[in-house]
């Protein structure tokens, strides 16, 4: 049994880490071109430096999977920093890097998630423009580390629309063909918990020849009747740059199913991981509020699951 786990973004053990701050349009009112990207260059240096401790973070407690903050360079999207190539900035450049670096030599697997603004099946060429630039931005991103198409951009297929749910897949196929071919080697989709379930998501990864990521969660939320035993053996079979991935978090209460706890509830997860692993290697993003405290919760409560020195190594 080979399990890698991890957390997204923000390391709360760490004081002064947030590897997520960013710069708001209004703040930069008023200021000239050099005092514009001053500020947008010191936050993306903090995030950065923040972003290296998080890695040796996740070596000295044998995590192996990590989320990259959203806007690691803040505004990388916005006309802000149009024409600015913060990728080969003399301060930015060496930092990402060495976060390239680390991750290699460590075999950490990563990923970005993109924002909700990011509607992957819209028909709409404005709203869709949003998944173009924030996929080029984290192409960018993990090309300046040095990162292979194994570094995944995780989006959902999208909205229900007007046309209904076939209509909404099939938009999602040609708006996927018409990512460039850098974007597409990288792009991976998840079940999402309102429109589009694990059974419809793993039928759009197989056409588009896409990886598929599965969202227990989200699965108990939206689905079709089906056991995710019926799902993982072929969920799984759609990677094959690094080892099949999955999402977990807990509902809150029952009020509100969709939100995320506080931590993992092992007795909703246990099951499911046992399965899982049955399967073979696979990584394991823990989604909860608490980020790292409770993706380490979830190893010391299910310690026969995740093994101390069993993660499973990205290829060479």
């Amino acid at each position: 049994m080979a399990v890698g786990l991890g957390f997204v973004s923000i390391c709360l053990s760490e004081e002064n880490c947030s590897p997520a701050g960013n710069v708001t349009v209004k703040s930069l009112q008023g200021l000239d071109r050099d005092a514009v990207l001053g500020r947008i260059r010191r936050t993306a240096r903090r995030n950065l430096a923040n972003t290296r401790r998080i890695l040796w973070f996740l070596k000295a407690h044998r995590l192996q999977v990590y989320r990259f903050a959203t806007h690691l360079i803040p505004l990388a999207t916005h006309e802000a920093t149009a024409g600015w190539e913060w990728w080969q900035d003399p301060e930015l450049g060496p930092m990402l890097a060495d976060i390239g670096r680390i991750i290699r030599s460590e075999g950490f697997r990563v990923s970005t998630h993109p924002p909700q603004l990011c509607v992957l099946n819209t028909p709409d060429p404005n709203v869709f423009q949003w998944v173009e630039k924030y996929a080029a931005y984290h192409c960018t991103l993990f090309d300046a580390m040095g990162l292979g198409p194994e570094a995944k951009i995780i989006l959902h297929v999208g909205r229900r629309l007007a046309g209904g749910t076939e209509a909404g897949l099939r938009q999602a196929l040609a708006n996927v063909n018409r990512l460039p071919g850098a974007v597409r080697t990288r792009l991976a989709l998840e079940n999402d918990d309102r429109v589009f379930s694990a059974r419809e998501t793993l039928a759009v990864c197989r056409e588009a020849g896409l990886p598929m990521v599965f969202d227990l969660h989200h699965h108990l939320c939206r689905h079709d009747g089906e056991d995710y035993r019926d799902l993982l053996p072929s969920v799984f079979d759609t990677w094959l740059d690094r080892p099949p991935k999955v999402h977990l978090s807990s509902p809150r209460d029952g009020r509100d199913v969709r939100a995320h706890a506080d931590y993992v509830d092992p007795a909703m997860a246990g099951p499911f991981l046992e399965y899982a692993a049955s399967l073979g290697p696979l990584d394991v993003m823990v989604e909860a509020k608490m980020k790292d405290l409770a993706a380490l919760r979830l190893r010391a409560e299910l310690p026969h699951i995740f093994q101390p020195g069993r993660g499973a190594r990205a290829p060479e």
